[in-house]
């Protein structure tokens, strides 16, 4: 029997020293695994932060690239198509306030129309109350001031006086000096001209 008890305890023994064995086994291979998921851990961390960085450069380079493209894009658009565009924005969206600034600005074409068809009208009126007669009235007025002036004309001639060649006398009067025309021959005209009397 105690052959069989040094048996059974080598048996349990070779049982112990093989569940020892493998939980030293699993306890390195548990080891490694740790230090691989330390070192994954860390490289993985080391890789994240690189492509943070490298992320963060890339969006700072994409937003230096779309801000540079803004203002290209508002430097080639005009601010009054911009304006445009935005009151047609606000008009799809507000139509009760397209609606209103489209009353303002009727009423003031209106009124600008409405001026300027009353600066018109009493242009018109000025003038026909300030306006000379017209057709053969018109005619006759202009002959008689023509007239009165051509009789004060040679009145003031007949009153200058002046001797000498070339002067025209009146009936007792002295007359003013007159220089005679010539013809492109050299020859002074024969007829001398009177004023009316």
């Amino acid at each position: 029997m105690f052959f069989r008890r040094s048996r059974a305890r080598r048996a349990r023994d070779a049982v112990a020293d093989q569940v020892a064995e493998r939980t030293d086994d699993l306890a390195a291979a548990l080891e490694a695994a740790r230090e691989a998921i330390a070192t994954a851990s860390t490289a993985a961390g080391r890789k994240g932060a690189e492509l943070g960085k490298e992320a963060a450069v890339k969006g700072r380079q994409a937003r230096r690239r779309g801000a540079k493209a803004a203002r290209q894009a508002a430097d080639a658009v005009d601010p009054e198509q911009v304006a445009d565009l935005t009151r047609r924005a606000a008009d799809k969206l507000f139509p009760e306030r397209a609606k209103q600034r489209r009353g303002a600005a009727r009423k003031r074409r209106r009124r600008l129309l409405v001026g300027g068809a009353g600066l018109l009208g009493a242009g018109v009126v000025a003038g026909w109350l300030t306006a000379p007669k017209r057709g053969a009235e018109t005619r006759q007025a202009l002959k008689d001031q023509a007239a009165k002036a051509s009789e004060k004309g040679w009145e003031r001639v007949a009153e200058q006086p002046s001797e000498g060649a070339g002067t025209i006398t009146l009936e007792g009067e002295q007359g003013a000096e007159v220089t005679q025309l010539h013809h492109g021959d050299g020859t002074a005209p024969r007829s001398t001209r009177t004023p009316p009397s």
